[in-house]
């Protein structure tokens, strides 16, 4: 029968654990020095050695003839297959206090063979409240001929009791360089036959675990029908080379939406893993980052820095920053939801939808200036050159200058007295169940993202977070003062919209996150009184109907020219 790459290949002695030089200089040190510990914790990510290490201390401390620090594999502990002086137990399938209960009774029990017993608990963090308790006291003071090793990948989920009772050992992840070491000794006494680059792919996406890693490349063994390329390992993965990648990150910075989706599509269709995308998408424009910030640097860490480095200066740093950060919610959001792929959709329409990623509104007058100086006596493919680079000047002004138009067409003074109206209001009748119950409906929005008409408002409600409503009022506040302005600016679109996917008209309003602060911790220590009053304004009288869509319609005419 075949056996797995991970198990033939495990550690057998401390010369053949890599990457955690520190854990097994200490571990070497204290056997060799006879300073052993009752009880160690052995805590790191998965895939990193802890329950391999632990068995060759087990091995080690019975070992009638240690050879330079190692077991001497040839005495009766080393030899004994299934050894009953090292007993393992998986805490994740033994967790209760009786089986904890029957570890004390067997403990007094001598060893067979060797010095010592060792008893190996692995994740131990999934041991009960009650199994702690259980096993504090013994831990505490064993027998002397009792060593235990407590293995586990989430150390912050093992009581302080507990901790302080053994010495810990923190495992790290294993870099890139001793994965791609340790891959290439398995290939070359395997003879498989491996590219190089296919070698830092495993090691990269492994994410620092050798079992990870070893578990990858006999999957690429199966998966390939002779060498094994760079190209298999991202088709077993669901992942994209970084050529791929950067193509796809160029149309975000392009803002084509179009071939985003249609991408994603292709993705979907070839069974890609978009949760791995996701963050495979983040790794690279941190890489970008990198590549822009430390060149020198990062030119020596990475064997696809001209990748990188070919896009770096068609994106400010500032940008990347924003969308590690929405991609960064979007994975986050991915782990509660079976479609991933919408959340993926979603998020890329949110980052392109902000202000000063799209074509910005200008005044129909200057707008129309912009594209009567393109000279008429060009031919058509220099014109059209020139209208592109119009378009993109107008992307690239600033939004709140842009913006100045459609604010001359507000009454702020009359919108600032509505605002504070259906704050009151919206308290003075609070309702937790309308709230909790309208909070959910609001995601039925994500349905209207690609809507062309209200496409735009649905992404600035998701923007925020309802924080309050009432039968006929909800609040919505948003991290900043501009975001909060610009809703307000476009309460009757989104008054419009909530209308179609809540069944009920709401008087909606919004405001920034400091002033909700302030407002919030005035109703919860009731050093204000709300009393509802009558809306005797007009909303509709606010707005200028008619200034906002000969503004947008040239927004359209703008479009056309990309």
């Amino acid at each position: 029968m075949y056996q797995a790459l991970y198990r033939k290949y495990r550690p057998q002695k401390l010369d053949d654990v890599g990457g955690q030089d520190v854990v097994v200089k200490i571990i070497q040190n204290s056997i060799l020095n006879n300073k052993i510990s009752h009880a160690y914790l052995f805590a790191g990510p998965r895939g990193t050695g802890k329950t391999s290490l632990a068995k060759i201390f087990a091995k080690m401390v019975n070992c009638e003839n240690l050879a330079n620090g190692n077991p001497c594999g040839k005495c009766t502990s080393c030899i004994v297959l299934n050894n009953s002086d090292i007993i393992e137990i998986d805490a994740a399938s033994n967790n209760g206090v009786d089986e904890i209960r029957e570890l004390r009774n067997k403990i007094n029990l001598v060893p067979s063979y060797g010095k010592y017993k060792v008893y190996i608990i692995d994740e131990v963090h999934m041991l009960t409240s009650g199994a702690f308790n259980a096993l504090l006291k013994t831990l505490e003071e064993p027998p002397p001929h009792i060593i235990f090793i407590l293995a586990t990948t989430d150390p912050h989920k093992i009581p302080e009791t507990i901790l302080s009772r053994c010495q810990r050992l923190d495992f790290k992840k294993i870099s890139e360089n001793n994965i791609v070491k340790r891959l290439s000794e398995i290939a070359k006494n395997e003879k498989i036959d491996i590219e190089k680059d296919a070698l830092h792919e495993i090691a990269r996406l492994s994410d620092g675990g050798m079992r990870d890693s070893i578990g990858m490349l006999d999957q690429a063994i199966a998966y390939s029908d002779g060498r094994i390329t760079a190209q298999d390992i991202h088709e077993i993965n669901g992942t994209l080379t970084p050529k791929d990648l950067k193509e796809f990150i160029y149309l975000i910075i392009k803002s084509d939406l179009k071939n985003i989706l249609k991408n994603l599509d292709i993705y979907n269709d070839r069974g890609k893993n978009f949760v791995k995308l996701t963050e495979e998408i983040i790794a690279f424009l941190k890489n970008i980052l990198f590549c822009q910030k430390a060149p020198e640097y990062f030119k020596t860490q990475s064997i696809n820095f001209e990748v990188y480095n070919e896009i770096a200066d068609k994106i400010e740093g500032q940008k990347i920053l924003e969308y590690i950060e929405a991609l960064n919610s979007c994975s986050l959001e991915m782990r509660n939801t079976n479609n991933t792929k919408l959340m993926l959709e979603i998020a890329i329409i949110k980052i392109l939808d902000k202000p000063e990623n799209k074509v910005n509104i200008e005044s129909g007058a200057e707008q129309q200036k912009k594209v009567r100086d393109v000279p008429k006596n060009t031919n058509n493919s220099s014109c059209k050159i020139l209208k592109e680079d119009k378009a993109l000047e107008i992307k690239e002004e600033i939004y709140d200058k842009s913006n100045q138009n459609i604010k001359s067409s507000i009454n702020y003074d009359k919108l600032n007295e509505i605002k504070k109206l259906r704050i009151n209001n919206t308290l003075s009748k609070f309702n937790k169940k309308i709230a909790i119950s309208v909070k959910e409906q609001i995601l039925n929005l994500n349905d209207f993202l690609l809507d062309p008409d209200f496409g735009k408002y649905a992404g600035m409600v998701l923007d925020g977070t309802l924080k309050a409503a009432s039968e006929e009022n909800l609040i919505f506040v948003y991290k900043n003062e501009r975001m909060a302005n610009l809703f307000n600016e476009n309460i009757l679109n989104i008054e419009e919209l909530l209308a179609k996917v809540l069944d009920n008209k709401y008087k909606v309003i919004a405001t920034d996150k400091d002033s909700w602060e302030i407002i919030k911790n005035e109703f919860n220590s009731k050093t204000k009184q709300y009393v509802y009053q009558e809306e005797n304004i007009n909303i509709n009288d606010l707005f200028k109907e008619d200034n906002q869509k000969s503004e947008f319609s040239v927004f359209e005419d703008i479009i056309e020219y990309n």
